[in-house]
């Protein structure tokens, strides 16, 4: 098959498990173990891979959190930073309306964030949390000036902002944004997971003060991620949402998954070594496909193709056809009508919606994420395939 989905997950680069094995055999310590050698290997090792993660980014080491992944961090950020807000209705009731009262701080978010990040709101919401939902234009960007105008008029504690979206690859203008949010004494809290590795992370220019990320989007292992705090989380007062052995700054309590780890930070130093090149590479295969779709289906259209995207993601609206009849027609090419973790839901995407495509567009649409080891024949194989399949459904829809 030709896979065409690494947004949703990217393989596991054969170095990162080179560098990984030696833990899953005899480096087995605890990286808590502080009275022998086995541990302090570990611990080393876990230091190490710190290191290479917060190079990254241009961060220090101490800003960086290992944890599960990226909802993991969303919800030590989200749940840690409201945690002083008591209830006010039941959890189980949905709160009568989410506009901000003007004696307490809440939240202002993106309406196109990732999952993970929109139901920590919604739970938040729930039990009294203010949260207010800012709008994008067609093309699925921020108008600073409107978050400006926002902040302004509805005051918040946190403002929730994805570095670069998952469905659509539009990159989000966070360095304005911070500035912004500092200016009306708001934090910023990013969800750059698929970012990291594809475009430019600094977070010592770009200002937010939290952010999220996982290692399975950079060709690293699933089930390990990071949360970015920014000095270490002095000022940010979180509550644990794990609290054991006071491991990872106290804020994720459990034994260290040290393989996973020394995989994340291995996954880390290539992509800062690697990154500008595939970048390039990428987005000149993007480009093709497009433009190999467009010319043998004139009507189909990019969703966000106006705005800078990710190097490797493509949004493809198909008119008239339904794009999980489509992804199985074109059978051998693997890629996506929406998130992964929204796959389940038999709504149209909210990405999508929030751009304000109608419903039956919003369910024309495919996601071809593409990664380092996408080739360019692959990419005129993928394009001549859902080509082929999208005249083949529009022609049968015609004659019935």
């Amino acid at each position: 098959m030709i896979y065409l989905d690494h947004n949703s997950t990217t393989p596991l680069d054969p170095r990162v498990l080179e560098a990984m094995l030696p833990y899953l055999k005899g480096r087995f310590g605890n990286a808590a173990s502080r009275e022998h050698a086995f541990g302090w290997d570990a611990r080393d090792a876990v230091d190490d891979a710190r290191c290479h993660v917060a190079a990254l980014i241009n961060a220090k080491p101490n800003e960086i959190i290992f944890t599960a992944g990226a909802t993991e961090s969303i919800h030590i950020a989200l749940y840690g930073l409201f945690s002083c807000f008591p209830p006010r209705i039941s959890p189980a009731v949905p709160p009568a309306s989410t506009s901000a009262p003007p004696h307490r701080e809440g939240i202002l978010a993106s309406p196109v964030e990732h999952q993970a990040v929109r139901a920590a709101c919604g739970r938040l919401a729930s039990q009294g949390t203010p949260v207010d939902i800012l709008g994008v234009d067609p093309e699925g960007r921020i108008d600073t000036d409107v978050l400006a105008a926002a902040l302004r008029t509805r005051p918040a504690k946190l403002l929730c902002l994805m570095a670069a979206n998952n469905e659509t690859g539009v990159l989000f203008p966070i360095r304005e944004s911070a500035a912004i949010a500092h200016a009306r004494g708001c934090l910023l809290f990013t969800d750059a997971a698929q970012a990291l590795g594809r475009t430019v992370i600094d977070a010592a220019a770009d200002g937010f003060d939290l952010a999220c990320f996982s290692a399975h989007k950079v060709n690293g292992p699933k089930g390990i991620g990071a949360l970015f705090l920014r000095d270490g989380g002095a000022d940010l007062s979180l509550d644990p949402l794990l609290s054991a052995g006071g491991q990872e700054g106290g804020l994720r309590g459990g034994t260290a998954n040290v393989a996973a780890i020394v995989g994340f930070g291995e996954a880390c130093r290539l992509a800062r070594e690697e990154m500008a090149r595939d970048g390039e590479e990428l987005r000149a295969l993007r480009d093709t496909l497009e433009a190999l779709v467009l010319a043998g289906a004139p009507e189909a259209r990019v969703n966000g193709g106006g705005a800078d995207r990710l190097p490797n993601t493509s949004n493809l609206l198909f008119p008239g056809v339904d794009a999980r009849i489509l992804i199985r027609d074109m059978d051998d090419v693997a890629v996506s009508s929406r998130s992964a973790c929204s796959s389940g839901s038999s709504s149209p995407s909210h990405v999508l919606k929030a751009m304000a495509l109608s419903d039956e567009d919003a369910f024309a649409s495919v996601r071809f994420s593409l990664g380092k080891s996408t080739a360019s024949e692959d990419i005129a194989y993928a394009a001549e395939k859902v080509v082929a399949s999208y005249r083949k459904l529009v022609s049968t829809a015609r004659k019935d």
